[in-house]
């Protein structure tokens, strides 16, 4: 697909269009009302635990990833092992997701994003293109589908006015990034393209990204009965992986690739890359028969090609999927939601030897097909004006060759207590349910693993949040403990291929405290602050045990302190602290990886007057040049943990909007 043709060809069909806007305020995040759960919520009554990030926090620097944005909630972290290679951990371990986000359900405009094989190849999204993401954490009673880590609901909405936006960004990375992003509509019809190319040589050896990125969104509406949208996109990606290094090739040049090791050749002999073309496109409508009747439906292909040179293979993937989502809503003396999702896949897969980047000889052929079917009930009834109670449940089947077909129940129940009109008090208990992933069970050992079990667990929590009276201030305390049966955790054979084994099970208990301030008319103040103390309780492997040993890859401490300062003339500059405590690297706890303090500042200035725009900015990562690694390879062999993140880095960019 000629890239550049292709957005000529949108740019010239839809120029002659005009626009409307839905931005989203930085501020008074309490009184914020969301789209989450299958109900518009305030953060301050709402019974889950919420993170809401609006624009200005989901990029606060260069806007190339989501890891600094993402970093500033409590209990979430991001790790990124090399450019295009994230994970994500809410309230947990990312011990199940060594190289993508797993056990995580993530929506782009409320369609499933996440794929029937519970892959979700975050690396395609764009930064730039949203302008919300609301983050739930822990098992939702199904709402969401399988799932015990959280979900991730990216929103990406139209502006205001008819708008178009040209950044062009230079990385001391080399390379560059640059992107168009034109809305045009009215009031009662909208439509939205961006176009995106990003190049990056990287800071280690053989980690290289390119990336071209294409979306159209449509949305119209019908008064205030209805609405139907479209949300489509295309993307081309190709990151290279330049694999794990043991501390003494770290500590001696962390900007090394993986070497030759034995009979392995190198990363960069075996020219290991990972090359992603997708395509996705889904379709919502709504509607609104009565006051109190009304309901949405919801349905989407996404189709999945994959080319993967490894160190040790070379495999080729083909993914389509279809997604289907429907709810029933009914307002009452006790509000309903009833609904399903419904996802189904064919995971075809072929593998070869590699020969120095080339495919060789065909070694194992694996085709399987996937489905999993969530059916689920809400109900939210208040009992007066001081008391909210939420109960759900939801039926989830999950079948595929491999293993045996599961259904299991997971019920959800929540009370809120008003304390005034600025606090509130919640208690909640949950069950999470999370099947194997595709990727689990068809690891890159090449061996299918048929006795994978679905991880179980309940989850229980106590929140307070409030806002000051003038709500210059508001704070959300929550502790929680969970309790997950048949935990899945990653091995790793010498050649660099992983394998996934269940181990019994952990007791995860945390604590988690974000406060917002509004200093100044200003100035933003957000600080997130993260303690847990997670640990297997059963878990015995080759005649070892492990019990009371912390659960592999996290950290007991986290802390995020954000300064977010506007000023009338244009200037604006934000400050981001990230320190990240200890964590142990295997399952053992004999090898530990320190702490590490980030430091990421941004300054700009914009000029804006009725016609057009312009903003320019300057961006600083890792200003002390600290030395760590942000997504270490767990429970690797030989001790190859250590993906080194970049040093002292910055960006440079401008940006021109026409009105």
């Amino acid at each position: 697909m000629n890239f550049k043709l292709l957005l000529l060809a949108l740019l010239i069909a839809f120029q002659t269009l005009s626009i409307q806007s839905d931005s989203l305020k930085t501020t008074e995040l309490t009184n914020v009302e969301v789209k989450v759960f299958e109900k518009s919520r305030q953060k301050l009554t709402s019974p889950d635990a919420l993170s809401i990030l609006t624009d200005k926090i989901i990029s606060p620097t260069n806007g190339t990833s989501f890891v600094s944005g993402l970093n500033t909630q409590a209990g979430v972290r991001m790790e990124e092992r090399s450019p295009g290679s994230y994970r994500i951990a809410i309230r947990g371990s990312s011990l199940r997701a060594p190289f993508g986000v797993r056990n995580i359900k993530v929506y782009w405009n409320q369609i499933p994003f996440t794929d029937a094989g519970n892959n979700t190849y975050l690396s395609l999204l764009e930064p730039d293109l949203f302008r919300q993401i609301i983050i739930t954490k822990g098992p939702g009673g199904g709402i969401y589908g399988a799932g015990t880590g959280g979900a991730i609901l990216f929103n990406s909405g139209f502006d205001l006015k008819n708008k178009i936006k040209f950044q062009t960004m230079y990385p001391s990375l080399g390379g560059l990034k640059t992107s168009i992003d034109i809305n045009l509509g009215n009031a009662f019809k909208n439509h939205r393209i961006y176009a995106s190319h990003w190049q990056q040589e990287g800071f280690r050896i053989q980690s290289a990204i390119k990336k071209q990125w294409i979306s159209y969104e449509f949305n119209k509406s019908f008064g205030t009965s209805g609405a139907i949208s479209l949300t489509s996109y295309y993307g081309d990606l190709a990151y290279q992986t330049p694999g794990g290094l043991t501390l003494k090739q770290y500590q001696e040049n962390p900007k090394n690739a993986r070497p030759a090791a034995g009979a392995f050749k190198s990363a960069v002999d075996q020219q290991a890359t990972f090359k992603l073309k997708s395509f996705g496109i889904g379709a919502q409508i709504s509607n609104q028969f009565n006051s109190k009747w009304g309901w949405n439906f919801i349905n989407a292909f996404q189709y999945n090609k994959v080319e993967n040179p490894t160190i040790r293979n070379y495999e080729l993937r083909d993914e389509p999927n279809f997604s289907s989502r429907g709810v029933i809503h009914r307002k009452g003396i006790i509000n309903l939601d009833a609904g399903y999702e419904w996802q189904s896949g064919q995971f075809n897969s072929q593998t070869f030897g590699n020969k120095k980047g080339i495919k060789d000889t065909l070694q194992l052929t694996q085709n399987t097909h996937l489905e999993q079917l969530t059916t689920f009930l809400q109900a939210d009834y208040e009992i007066n004006t001081q008391w909210i109670l939420t109960l759900s449940g939801s039926l989830n089947t999950y079948s595929t060759q491999y293993i045996n077909q599961e259904t299991i129940f997971s019920p959800r129940a929540a009370i809120v207590r008003k304390l005034g009109l600025h606090q509130s008090i919640t208690a909640k208990i949950a069950q999470g349910y999370s099947p194997p992933s595709i990727a689990e069970m068809r690891p890159s050992a090449g061996i299918i693993n048929t006795n994978l079990k679905a991880e179980k667990g309940w989850n229980k929590e106590i929140a307070w949040k409030g806002e000051s009276n003038d709500k210059s201030f508001n704070w959300d305390l929550t502790a929680y403990l969970f309790n997950l049966n048949e935990t899945i955790v990653v091995r790793r054979a010498a050649d660099g291929s992983d394998y996934f084994a269940n181990v019994g099970e952990t007791t995860q208990k945390g604590l988690e405290l974000t406060t917002t301030w509004k200093a100044h008319k200003y100035l933003l103040v957000n600080n997130s602050t993260t303690w847990q103390d997670f640990r297997f309780t059963d878990y015995t492997t080759a005649g070892k045990t492990y019990n009371g040993n912390f659960l592999t890859g996290t950290s007991p401490f986290q802390n995020s302190f954000l300064i977010i300062y506007n000023h009338p003339s244009g200037f604006s500059w934000n400050q981001q602290y990230i320190f990240s405590d200890y964590l142990y690297l295997n399952d053992a706890n004999t090898d530990q990886m320190p702490a590490y303090r980030i430091w990421n500042s941004k300054i700009s200035y914009q000029k804006l007057n009725p016609k057009y725009g312009w903003e320019l900015w300057f961006a600083m990562e890792n200003i002390l040049n600290e030395t760590y690694s942000l997504g270490p390879d767990l429970n690797a062999a030989a001790g190859r943990y250590y993906n080194a993140a970049p040093g002292r880095n910055f960006s440079i960019g401008l940006k021109i909007n026409t009105y």
